[in-house]
């Protein structure tokens, strides 16, 4: 009788020892999907839209919630934000459309390209094309720190506004005047010292110096297009933004 007892209860503690086990397994289980599922529902859903002042961000953005509406825009130091917004019937993205101002430069590197790269979904730097001629540097210098801080980690789309304006510049002039000037950004960084010492800080994105060419980029999604966000003065015909290729390119990612 007493053996029989024993073996019960050795039983008994080899069924909870097991079972325990398996409860361990599942919850372990359970929580690492948990994890999977809220990083991809809640990861990789902003889409960040940056650019020198007065290129048309804000008007971008307000044009990517509501196509009708045409705000008034003003210079500002705070960021403009919209969460599910339908770019396309299917998809929902969060909106940040970030000030153009250089003095916010160390909060939109720091903030949004390094420390929350993760949840960027895709980054648009809208470019004022009937100005650049004479903006270009500063145009390239800028463009050149948000694919570098990003660690040309996050596709990105050069959008090339004010095509409706008479100087306007074409995407393919935009795209080889940035390569030029990329290299010449490189070839200055490469020979910049940070010391005395001769120790070299190297803030480039390649290697290549001068010689830089956008195929050094190989791993980075990176686009050019042509749009308007705002119908100018003496403009013909009913449309009053064109912004499809940047929603498509949105509904991509």
């Amino acid at each position: 009788m007493e053996d029989q007892i024993r073996n019960e209860l050795v039983d008994y503690n080899r069924f909870s020892i097991t079972l325990g086990v398996w409860v361990a397994i599942v919850v372990v289980f359970i929580s690492v999907l948990a994890y999977i599922l809220k990083r991809r529902l809640s990861g990789g859903k902003t889409v960040l839209i940056v650019g020198l002042c007065d290129s048309g961000k804000t008007v971008l953005f307000s044009k990517l919630i509501n196509p009708e509406y045409s705000p008034e825009t003003y210079t500002s130091l705070k960021e403009n934000r919209c969460e599910d917004v339908s770019v396309t019937s299917d998809r929902l993205v969060t909106l940040v459309d970030f000030p153009g101002s250089e003095k916010l430069r160390k909060k939109l590197f720091g903030n949004y390209l390094q420390k929350n790269r993760n949840s960027l979904k895709g980054i648009v730097f809208v470019i004022d094309s009937s100005t650049f001629s004479r903006k270009s540097r500063d145009v390239a210098a800028f463009f050149y720190d948000v694919l570098y801080e990003s660690e040309k980690k996050v596709p990105v789309l050069v959008a090339c506004n004010k095509q409706n304006c008479p100087l306007a510049k074409s995407s393919q002039a935009v795209r080889t005047a940035l390569e030029r000037e990329f290299g010449y950004i490189n070839g200055t960084r490469e020979a910049a010292l940070d010391s005395t010492d001769g120790v070299a800080r190297k803030r480039t994105l390649t290697n290549t110096g001068k010689c830089f060419s956008w195929d050094d980029l190989p791993l980075l999604r990176l686009d050019f297009i042509e749009c308007f966000v705002k119908k100018e003065n003496g403009d013909v015909g009913d449309k009053q933004c064109d912004i499809g290729a940047i929603q498509a390119w949105i509904a991509a990612l």
